[in-house]
């Protein structure tokens, strides 16, 4: 199963859920790859990235196989491909060829289906080759949304990007709206998560992500919120939300993969 954490936005904790979910699955046993699609690279960076090593452009543009990208982490069963600002001359190349522009991804990560359970995606805030090459790639999307009434207001444009890609290239499917930076009893959210379960019924997580700052601590460290205090709040959203993905996805586990 591979899966993009997607919004035009940033700072809704795209990064963020991706690395902790990523983690919650593969403390379940289930082999799991993260890649870093944003030249930002802050994924890259929570998990101490090495400069000087193959990225995911090197492998995208065929300058270096998978096995010399893949990272491994200190976790059972979790992998990742880290990335660098160079993506975005990768990109400018990728947008040359108007063949093959968005499917560089697909194209490498089909190869992967059987030696990952799941394969989740960190995207970049922004409409790019770059995010149609993770949306075209991935089976499911999940989005995050701060509890915000603007955040809310700027999904328009991504759901008409989903439909253009559904209408045109492949079944993505919205695997679920993620509402994030929750805050119990202040109203403002209530009513903004009331509002995309009437927007958009059956697709948004029961579960939400509470503002905690052991989120941002467990960041600062490197480390996902379960390795880092598995009794925060964070760490009990967090693993609410790795259950909930679980039983919409069905996905029978693998072997651990090796990282390599």
């Amino acid at each position: 199963m591979i899966i993009a954490f997607a919004n035009q936005k940033g700072g809704v904790a795209k990064t963020t859920t991706c690395l902790n979910l990523g983690a919650g699955l593969a403390m379940r046993g289930y082999s799991t790859l993260l890649i870093d699609s944003d030249p930002q690279a802050s994924l890259s960076c929570y998990l101490g990235a090495e400069a000087g090593k193959p990225t995911l452009g090197d492998w995208l543009m065929d300058r270096a196989p998978f096995d010399q990208v893949v990272r491994a982490t200190p976790h059972a069963n979790l992998s990742y491909v880290a990335t660098n600002e160079r993506l975005i001359a990768d990109e400018s190349l990728m947008e040359q060829d108007k063949f093959k522009a968005i499917h560089y991804l697909k194209r490498k990560t089909e190869a992967l289906r059987d030696r990952y359970n799941f394969i989740l995606i960190d995207t970049m805030p922004s409409f790019s080759v770059l995010l149609a090459n993770n949306l075209v790639a991935a089976d499911q999307v999940v989005i995050p949304v701060k509890l915000e009434w603007l955040s809310i207001q700027g999904l328009a444009p991504l759901l008409a990007k989903l439909r253009d890609i559904q209408d045109n290239v492949k079944d993505l499917q919205i695997l679920g709206i993620l509402g994030t930076f929750n805050r119990k009893g202040v109203t403002e959210c209530h009513k903004c998560f009331t509002e995309l379960e009437a927007q958009l019924p059956g697709r948004v997580f029961s579960t939400t992500i509470q503002l905690n700052s052991k989120l941002a601590e467990a960041a600062g460290v490197g480390k996902p919120i379960q390795h880092y205090d598995r009794l925060c709040q964070g760490a009990t959203d967090y693993e609410e939300l790795t259950e909930e993905v679980i039983k919409k996805c069905h996905v029978k586990k693998k072997a651990p993969a090796e990282a390599r």
